[in-house]
């Protein structure tokens, strides 16, 4: 906030984001080529000295770096007030011979950083421009902005109504007045959809118009304390941060105006949560402005009202969490501080929080018939209002809390329903601002039980009870009574014993059985009520799933399936397997998904992933193939590695894959790459071999004391022996 009569200077940095230098250890990091033509010479690289255009965080780098090229400034003048958004520099101090001390440090500062200053866009004398406003000595306004008249689309309706929102806390523009365009927002959600201007809209328009040009906000006074009024025009809570003085002409400057959302996020929604709301937004700006909470909040209530709310509304306590100011609770006179008309019926609650000493009123609907029912016990006799309404469960239920609140609109009396939301929504309508719902006639029944429960003067009570409980008492007697009457299958019954058990299924929804052994009919007849019910019409049980087996450990369970990509052409036919332990996976493409196919795509499996000890396929012919599973189980060729270490030969091994100078080979310690001339074909006798794997480690280590030259002496001997 700038204090009243504070003298300004607005400085604007001139290309700000390609003057800012890039470190030296950065610049490699945004180099660039830029090639020649046809080739002629070598291509020239560049690097970047300043920030590079594009980048997503060049806002953020150029505010950050402006804040730091001014740190120097705030901490040599603490008193001043030095605001800047990127390039857009404002300082304000209490004298102007301070602020002329101050102006040449801060041009050499800035100097110092890199950063040009346009001589031609520093202001020095009122008005001042900055972003979008215009400064004078003790008031601040808005530039004149021109609207777009002609919307098309509703992403035309949004940008209009954006502008407007970023006017508003300058302009003190109501909700109520500005709720033509916001019926722009209605209908289709797609941004190109049609939309158009009403003349309540463009009316509106005018009247923004004029509000730019008259409407102003002042600089804010130091010596006096900053109030926070919370009013409720037309019962939409709106804030003004101000201040107030019987002194000035206009007692009451308004700093800032502080809105709500259009609409409330629930249906009916308590006036002192809407007013805690508008309370935690008006605390949260003051921080931002001038970084405390106000001095004092000025609410539009009485102090009892206000007492009640804050000992039962969790909300409200939060909103005055830790405020140490003082509240009170009259709103001085003044034409903008206006209060709404029924703001006393809305703070004074009308519902009973225990029974009312008259006879209960009884309520209940038959969702499906769509007949709502009143019932009462006038004396020794019982009573019985009906109506009817089309749609819902839900239309119906509130057409029935309609008709009762209209019956007893002059006395008090207790509600006695078996409708959830019934209770709910009397209880809260009580003392809550309704919203407009999409649906015309849900909003229409809200409405008129709205108004019907504000225009009460003697309390009621509402009261919850289950149905079909058949417990004694008038309270489940006035239940029971209504539930009869709404349901046509008890009101008159049916000569006819089949009809009768269909009507007592579409409520009941009985099995066969019950319905055959109840009503003394076949099975045949049976069997074809429950299957001509929409909601137990026999169904096919599913097929069991089954259990997909997994293994417990890595190469012990394969799974291998093909699948076609029409992309790779001849290549098409994708085959993949899956280790079902670790997910790990292989896919080739191959010219078709023969058994030759299938082979191939696992030796390359094997060499890539290991040599599994299960393949679990489907039973297609190239996996059903003698072929597949000879291919699968097929004995590898044994060879012998050279330890690289030691030098020695050891194995056999089997080779898993072999080409392009490198061998698979599967040793005991895992899957292993070797280069081809350290593999070499084991030709000693099959006898020999077992031998040597059953020796293990022990034959290993007395072949490591062997000469290298020995060894290979001894393999060209029993080659030629052979």
């Amino acid at each position: 906030m700038l204090p009243a009569d504070w003298p300004v200077l607005i400085v604007d940095l001139k290309d700000c984001f390609i003057t800012i230098p890039l470190h030296p250890d950065d610049r490699p990091k945004f180099a660039f080529t830029v090639p020649t033509i046809n080739n002629a010479e070598p291509a020239q690289r560049y690097q970047w000295r300043v920030l590079p255009q594009g980048m997503r965080n060049l806002p953020m780098l150029c505010q950050w770096y402006v804040a730091r090229a001014l740190s120097g400034v705030r901490k040599r003048f603490p008193d001043a007030h030095v605001y800047h958004y990127m390039d857009d520099i404002l300082v304000a101090m209490h004298t102007q011979e301070e602020l002329l001390r101050l102006q040449p440090q801060l041009l050499n500062v800035l100097h110092s950083h890199g950063l040009q200053v346009a001589p031609e866009k520093v202001q020095q004398q009122p008005p001042w421009k900055y972003l979008g406003v215009k400064i004078l000595e003790r008031t601040i306004r808005h530039q004149e902005v021109q609207f777009v008249q002609s919307v098309k689309t509703l992403n035309d309706a949004q940008k209009l109504v954006g502008v407007i929102t970023w006017l508003r806390p300058y302009l003190g523009l109501t909700t109520t007045q500005l709720s033509p365009l916001f019926e722009l927002f209605k209908g289709d959600t797609d941004l190109k959809s049609p939309r158009e201007l009403t003349p309540e809209a463009r009316k509106v328009l005018e009247e923004v118009q004029q509000a730019v040009s008259a409407c102003q906000v002042y600089r804010i006074e130091p010596s006096i304390d900053v109030t926070v009024f919370i009013t409720t025009p037309d019962l939409h809570p709106t804030g003004i941060i101000g201040q107030w003085n019987d002194d000035w002409t206009d007692p009451l400057h308004v700093l800032e105006w502080v809105f709500l959302p259009h609409q409330p996020h629930k249906t009916a929604t308590a006036l002192f949560e809407l007013i805690a709301r508008l309370i935690i937004k008006c605390r949260q700006r003051c921080l931002q402005l001038m970084g405390a909470d106000p001095s004092k909040i000025i609410l539009p209530v009485q102090r009892e009202e206000f007492d009640w709310s804050y000992a039962n509304n969790v909300s409200l306590q939060s909103a005055l969490e830790g405020f140490s100011g003082q509240i009170t609770y009259h709103l001085p006179s003044h034409k903008l501080l206006q209060v709404a008309k029924i703001l006393n019926f809305l703070c004074d609650p009308k519902i009973a929080k225990s029974q009312c000493k008259v006879p209960p009123s009884s309520l209940t609907v038959r969702a499906k018939t769509g007949k709502a029912i009143v019932t009462w016990q006038d004396g020794s006799e019982w009573q019985v209002l009906e109506g009817h309404e089309d749609g819902s469960a839900q239309l119906v239920e509130l057409k029935a809390a309609v008709m009762a609140f209209e019956k007893f609109s002059q006395e008090p009396f207790n509600l006695i329903t078996d409708s959830a939301y019934v209770a709910d929504i009397a209880q809260r309508l009580s003392c809550s601002v309704l919203k407009e719902v999409s649906n015309p006639a849900l909003f229409d029944l809200l409405k008129a039980l709205w108004c019907a429960i504000q225009a009460r003067v003697h309390p009621y009570y509402v009261l919850h009870v289950r149905s079909h409980t058949n417990l004694p008492g008038f309270v489940a007697e006035g239940n029971t009574r209504a539930d009869k009457l709404a349901n046509p299958a008890w009101v008159a019954p049916q000569p006819d014993v089949l009809a009768q058990a269909k009507a007592s299924h579409g409520f009941f929804h009985q099995n066969a059985h019950t319905l055959q052994k109840q009503f003394q009919l076949t099975t045949t007849e049976a069997h074809e009520i429950v299957e001509s019910c929409d909601d137990c019409h026999a169904l096919g049980a599913p097929l069991p799933a089954g259990v997909n087996p997994r293994g417990l450990k890595a190469l012990e369970l394969w799974q291998t399936d093909v699948t076609q990509v029409a992309e790779f052409g001849r290549l098409k036919y994708v085959h993949v397997t899956v280790d079902t332990f670790s997910s790990a996976m292989w896919a080739s493409a191959h010219t078709g998904e023969k058994a030759r196919d299938v082979i191939a795509h696992w030796r390359q499996a094997f060499a890539v992933l290991g040599i599994p000890s299960a393949v679990k396929t489907d039973n297609g012919p190239a996996y059903a193939s003698q072929q597949a599973s000879d291919g699968e189980q097929q004995p590898r060729a044994k060879v012998r590695v050279r330890n690289l270490v030691t030098k020695q030969w050891e194995g056999p091994y089997d080779l898993i894959a072999m080409g392009r100078g490198y061998a698979c080979v599967s040793t005991d310690t895992g899957t292993r790459w070797l280069p081809s001339k350290c593999v070499r074909p084991d030709l000693r006798p099959q006898r020999q071999n077992s031998a040597d794997r059953q020796g293990g480690s022990r034959d290993q280590l007395e072949s490591h004391q062997v000469d290298e030259s020995s060894s290979d002496h001894s393999d060209d001997s029993s080659t030629d022996s052979d």
